[in-house]
């Protein structure tokens, strides 16, 4: 009877630990996902603003979604630190998604807020939602609300929105029986968005004109955004492989062989 009940105490003082590792699982590529479509939707609004900006208008398009999928994959790793810091008070079956929701959400948005904030506040003044002739403004004619303009439009609010979509993300992951296959289906439809993304986002634009530079620039994001798609389809691949490979070790025995129980190997069951 003794051993029955510190069993049962080391099993509830692992509980928490199990439920914050299960519903961390899926964060990190929800939040690629996130970052892709919020800072996409940044790179169309710059692209929008740019108008003497006519041979290679799409590449912001394609630079913010492939800048959306490293913040949001640094907006992932982010979100699971604030689970694992949350996972160090008690954490049962019974804590609300609120308090899983808080602690994603406010991980994501400091994953994708810092990055830009301190290019924004400690970098050269550059004026990026301007025209593309523009050079460098002098720091006299950019704080203030030159500045608070761009940091609010192109960092602050795909922050909040690649945020917001990873908690939505995260919490249907959670409540979902097929958690696992979230770590690989994510990415790839990701990185086949991102194959597609060039065609799309060119299409109807004016065919690339100008020096050489400014048809290579078109040309570049084009690479750029074909590799980091490619990169994505390789992970997935990777997560399938790796979740199929092994399918025998993760039983209920997992420090013995696969499919025999500990009194089939020489050692004792548990007490009844």
């Amino acid at each position: 009877m003794r051993q029955t009940v510190s069993e049962a105490v080391r099993g509830a003082a692992g509980t928490g630990a199990d439920v914050a590792r299960r519903r961390a699982v899926g964060v990190v590529p929800w939040g690629v996902a996130a970052g892709a479509v919020a800072w996409c939707i940044a790179g169309s609004r710059r692209a929008a603003h740019m108008e003497n900006y006519p041979w290679n208008v799409w590449t912001p398009i394609g630079y913010g979604a492939v800048k959306g999928v490293f913040l949001g994959l640094l907006a992932g790793w982010c979100a699971v630190s604030s689970l694992r810091v949350g996972r160090a008070f008690h954490w049962t079956e019974d804590s609300g998604a609120a308090r899983f929701a808080g602690l994603v959400f406010g991980g994501g948005l400091l994953g994708g807020l810092v990055p830009g904030s301190l290019r924004d506040f400690m970098g050269a003044p550059q004026p990026r939602t301007l025209y593309y002739f523009d050079g460098p403004r002098p720091e006299s004619e950019w704080y203030w609300r030159p500045l608070l303009s761009e940091w609010l439009t192109y960092t602050v609010l795909p922050a909040l929105g690649c945020a917001v979509l990873l908690t939505v993300g995260a919490l249907v992951s959670a409540r979902s029986s097929r958690r696992e296959s979230v770590g690989w289906a994510v990415p790839a439809l990701v990185g086949a968005g991102l194959l597609l993304l060039p065609h799309y986002a060119a299409a109807g634009l004016p065919t690339p004109e100008g020096n050489g530079d400014h048809v290579n620039e078109s040309a570049s994001a084009g690479l750029v955004v074909l590799a980091t798609g490619l990169g994505l389809l390789v992970s997935a691949w990777v997560a399938w492989s790796r979740r199929k490979r092994p399918a025998g070790r993760s039983g209920p025995y997992p420090s013995h062989r696969a499919g025999e129980p500990p009194s089939a190997q020489g050692e004792p069951p548990s007490a009844q």
